[in-house]
Parts: structure tokens; sequence; C-alpha cells
């Protein structure tokens, strides 16, 4: 007992640095206990008093638990035992305690279960719970007092016990390091800092840095805004490497005094006339090097003077460049290869001479399948060649027998008569000149403009009456509404009033297939900073195309659609989507077009056209769409 005594009170000695007890930071400790055993007290009897070593080992699980398994080794007087027996214990215990605590006293409670041997045999389950007090003598070691009730699974065997005993929490010893100096106390070691004796943040490696950019102000040439050290810590708004104080363009990244070049020929865009071309002549190519821009020479492949649009002589000039001069061109301001014109279908018949410009034929640019002169649109029989008076038919045919052949008979199966070509003459029975079959007032006279009827109030004086005109106060030859165009749509109902362009098409000009195929490839082309709503400089041309686009149809108006694959939340990928369709936006209104002329929003991840399970499909999701639209 002496000696187990001395150890403890050295433990003590050893460990006085302090710390805080058992927890998350130090979750294991062992400890070691001296017992007073008793299994008289509790049967009315004498005191029957033994002794027992115990050592245990104890882990940290949860706030305020603790997990203990204790060994016990020792000596004990049993109710009918004349003699001591070897005891042995093993248990399991859970212990509720405020080990966190830097109190001088720490109390918990607990309760357990474990296995009891007798001369190492004759076993049995006991059951202990009680409590204690932890006296804390340095930040690692605590005395322990501990009162415990023993529950026995079998008779005469339960007992009390009181324990005396030293709690030790495992550790590693800490070195206290040796601070350097810090002569202006900024938390840079003067070793380290550049301004030992003035206060500044460590980026600026110790020294002053009013704007916290990291420049110190001793280096930084706009102390009071903060920037990038690339520019001495002076704004940098679109990262060209360029302070925005010298960049010319501080807005747009740039290489050319911070300007972009997209066509990359040594003129800044806003300077250049040809902006996606290269070029040397104010950023335009100069095939012949005339002085004469290619987009404003007439002859771009031979040298000429500006007097004559680049051509060497005003007779040489070709306007459409389309290799016939002017004074030999039938169509100067058109692209030709017949006589300097059109010829769509090929036949060698330009378009303007040609009544059928779009089928290739040897009659007038028609074609002509029996081979009988008369093109196929006039002849009565395309598949049976005839005669050019007989319109294209063999021999003249009167199936109706009214004396006008078939070929000029209207009503070929109806006798009638030749000046009604071929058909009955029509009843007119209020004399208007109108026949009774279109008209509509067929015993009243009206005028054929009314379809028969009389004109009872006509506002627009165009011929029909204000109940049968569409549009009774603008006067107009199409059914009594104007047709500006002359495309057949009236005005009213016209979305282009001023383009010609055909009904199913609202009377605009339809967007033609390369067109969508440009806008397509729009789509892949544009691109931006990753995970940024910048554009980079490759993307300006694309966009550049968009407008030209644009300028080429101006009716019609703009959807511009941002979207972005799945990774991330959806609400970051909507705004940059957003932002995204917005960047394209402002570039295309800054170059010039309306801005009600365009619209933008951002779907985010909605909407893929790949699946997003790989990184291929992710790139295609990544996109901004253009489409054009008609109100």
């Amino acid at each position: 007992m002496r000696k187990i005594a001395l150890l403890i009170l050295l433990a003590v000695c050893l460990h006085t640095r302090p710390l805080d007890a058992q927890n998350r930071e130090f979750p294991n400790a062992i400890q070691t206990k001296i017992n007073l055993v008793d299994f008289g007290a509790l049967y009315n009897s004498e005191p029957k008093i033994g002794q027992s070593f115990e050592f245990g080992y104890a882990r940290h699980v949860a706030p305020y638990l603790n997990v203990v398994v204790p060994f016990k080794l020792g000596l004990a007087k049993l109710p009918k035992a004349t003699e001591n027996t070897i005891t042995t214990s093993f248990d399991l215990i859970f212990r509720l305690e405020n080990m966190k605590s830097t109190a001088k006293l720490i109390p918990y409670v607990f309760a357990g279960a474990g296995y009891f041997l007798e001369d190492f045999g004759d076993g049995h389950a006991q059951f202990p719970f009680g409590g204690g007090l932890n006296f804390r003598v340095s930040p690692y070691a605590f005395l322990n007092v501990q009162a415990e009730y023993r529950k026995a699974q079998v008779v005469n065997r339960d007992n009390v016990q009181l324990g005396l005993g030293y709690v030790y929490l495992l550790h590693k010893s800490i070195i206290t390091p040796t601070l350097p100096t810090d002569t202006d106390k900024d938390g840079t070691p003067d070793a380290m800092d550049k301004c030992p004796t003035l206060a500044g943040p460590s980026v600026a490696a110790g020294c002053p840095d009013t704007d916290n950019d990291g420049v110190a102000n001793s280096e930084d040439a706009c102390p009071e805004e903060a920037g990038p050290a690339t520019t001495k810590g002076c704004p940098d708004y679109d990262s060209d490497g360029l302070a925005d104080k010298e960049d010319e363009c501080p807005t747009d990244a740039g290489t050319l005094k911070g300007c972009p070049d997209t066509d990359k020929d040594g003129v800044s865009d806003k300077e250049d006339a040809c902006p996606t071309i290269a070029g040397t002549l104010k950023g335009c190519p100069d095939s012949d090097l005339d002085g004469v821009a290619d987009k404003d020479d007439k002859c771009p492949n031979e040298p000429g003077t500006a007097a004559n649009e680049g051509c060497a002589t005003a007779g040489m000039k070709d306007t459409d460049s389309d290799g016939t001069p002017d004074d030999k061109d039938e169509c100067p301001i058109t692209f030709g290869t017949v006589k300097g014109c059109p010829d769509t279908d090929k036949d060698g018949v330009a378009d303007k001479d040609d009544e059928c410009p779009t089928l290739s034929g040897p009659v007038k640019g028609c074609p002509d399948k029996d081979n009988d002169g008369v093109e196929d649109p006039k002849d009565k029989c395309p598949d049976v060649a005839g005669t050019l008076a007989n319109n294209g038919c063999p021999e003249e045919v009167d199936t109706d027998k009214d004396g006008v052949a078939d070929s000029k008979d209207q009503c070929p199966t109806v006798a009638g008569n030749a000046a009604n070509n071929g058909c009955p003459e029509e009843v007119d029975t209020d004399k208007d000149g109108v026949v009774d079959s279109k008209d509509k007032c067929p015993t009243v006279a009206g005028a054929a403009s009314n379809n028969g009827c009389p004109i009872v109030k006509d506002s627009d004086n165009d011929g029909v009456s204000d109940e049968n005109d569409p549009c009774p106060t603008i006067a107009g030859k199409f059914n009594g509404c104007p047709d500006t165009d002359g495309d057949g749509v009236n005005d009213k109902l016209d979305k282009c009033p001023n383009t010609a362009g055909p009904a199913s098409n609202s009377g605009c000009p339809e967007v033609k297939a390369e067109t969508k195929e440009r806008l397509a490839f729009a789509t892949k082309a544009v691109q931006f900073e990753t995970a940024k709503a910048a554009l980079k400089s490759a993307s300006y041309g694309v966009l550049d195309t968009v407008i030209t686009i644009l300028r080429q149809y101006p009716d019609y108006k703009l959807a511009i659609s941002g979207y972005t694959d799945n990774v991330g939340s959806e609400e970051s990928n909507i705004k940059l989507s957003q932002d995204r369709a917005k960047a394209c936006y402002d570039y295309i209104v800054f170059r010039g077009i309306k801005a009600e002329r365009l619209r933008f929003a951002g779907f985010g991840p909605a909407r893929p056209i790949k699946s997003n399970d790989n990184a291929e499909g992710r790139e295609m999701n990544r996109r901004v769409e253009f489409e054009l639209l008609l109100d």
C-alpha cells in the first residue's frame, strides 16, 4: 500500500503543465485504485473487509460521457467461506462527468456490467453502479475517490466497495516556441518585415497598405485605389495587365494600349474599319496595294486610283465585283455570270430573261419535255409534242362541240360561245357588269370593286365600301387596304410592311438556312472566362457576325438565352447564365443595335442538349443561343 501511494505522489509531481481534462483533445486516460471490499454488511452480519487493486483504461466518446474498462485483482472474505478467496473482475463502465471543466473537484456517476471470478473460477455476472469524485492535482492528473455497489446474479455475493486512486490523461509534451521579434506588432517578424517600424498587413510584407490590395504604399502607384501587383497596385477593370489610368479601353481587355485587336493586325478594334479581317489600310486588307481598301475597291485585284474607286480607269469599274465591267454589265449592281447578271438555274439564260429562273431549260430558260418548242408552263400537252399555234397540243380538240378548242376553252365539257371563252353566257340580272355568280347583290346594280353591290359609304375613296373594307379609313388597292411592299399581305396584317415577304411568314422575309447555320455556329463559338460572365476576345468576331445578321433582317428581333451544365447550385447557375446572356446583349448594344430589338434571359441547367454525365456533354450544355423572332 505504501509503495502504491508513493507512485501516485511521484506521478502528481511530474505533471504540472496547464491543459484541459479528458475531452476530445485528450480522449485517453489510465487509472489505478486501491479498493476496500465488504461482503458482510449487506447481509446484517459483521463487516467482511477485503482489498483489491484496480487498473483501468478510460476513453472519451461523447460530451460528458466516458467509457471505462477496469480490471480488479484482490483478496476477499466471502460469506460462508472460512478462508480468503482470490477475486478477479472485468467491467465495462459508462461514466457521466464534466471532465472539460477546469474546476478542482469534478463529481461523476456511473453504471455498467462485469464478470466476477472466485479463485479464477466459479464466475458470475455483476452490475456495478455508484458515484465518485475527481480531485485535480495537475492539468493531466486527478486523485479519485469512489463508492460502488455491485449487484450479483448469485446469492450472497452483492458487495460494496470504497476506492482511492489516481487518474492520468495520456498526452504529448508541448514545446512553447520562442516568438521572433516583431517591433511594430503587426504579426510579421522583423526578419521578414520590409517596414519593421511601421505596422502593415503580412500580404504587403509588413508595410502600410492603405487600399488593402496587397501592394505596399511605397510600391503602390495608386495607394488610395485597390489594384493587382501586376499593375503596381492600380485598378485594372478588364484584367489585361494595363492599369485603367493608362488603358484606352479600360472595360475591354486588349493588347494595344489596352484595347482589343480581334484580327491581330496591329490596329485596335475601335480604330479598325475591318475589325474581324486583318489588313494594313486602317485595319482593312488592300489586295492590290493601291491605297483603296478591298471593301471600297471596285477592282480589288487590279491596282487603281481612289478617284476611280480602286480601278485603273472609270470604264473598268465593276460595282458588283463579278468580273464584268459596269459598261458591259447588264446587271451592274448585282453579281452574275451571264452578261453580269444572275443565272439561278445555270441554264445560260439570265434570270431577268428567264421565264423559269429556278428550272433549267432550253426554251426561254424553261424545260420542254416533249421538245415541241413550247415551254412546259405554257404547254397544254406537255408530254405530247404539238404546235405553238395549238398551245403545244398536236391537234385541236373540242370536247363540248361549241366551236372553241379545248386548249382555249375555259369550260371544255360545257358548251358555250367563243365570246365567253367557250363557257355559257353568264347572267347579269342587274346589268352592273358583274355576273350573278360573282355578284353579292345580283338584283341591285353596284360597283365591280364592291363585288357588285352599291357603295353606300367609302370613307377612304378606294372603291371598297366601309362595310367590306378591313381598312376603311386608309385607301388601298389590296381589298381596300394598302400593301406598301407589294408582297400580297396588307399593311394591317404585315409584320414587315416595308419589306416584302410571303404571307406564310406574316409578310416578312424568311430567314435563310445559311443564316440559321451561322446563328447555330455562334451558339457554339461564344466563349467566356471560366466560371465568369466576361467575354473572351475570340468572341467579339462571333458576335459581330450576329450583328451583321441583325442588320440584314431589320424587322426581326433577337432572343439571347444563356444555359449552363448542372454542376453547382441551381441558383448560382441561373445567375451565371443570365450574366453571360447579358454580356452578349451589352456588346451588341455597344456595337449600335437598338436595345428594343434585343431581349436576354438565363435558364441555368434547364433544357440540356446533351447528357450532363460526361465532360463533353457538360461543355455542349454551357452555351448562349441566338434566335431571330418576329413580334
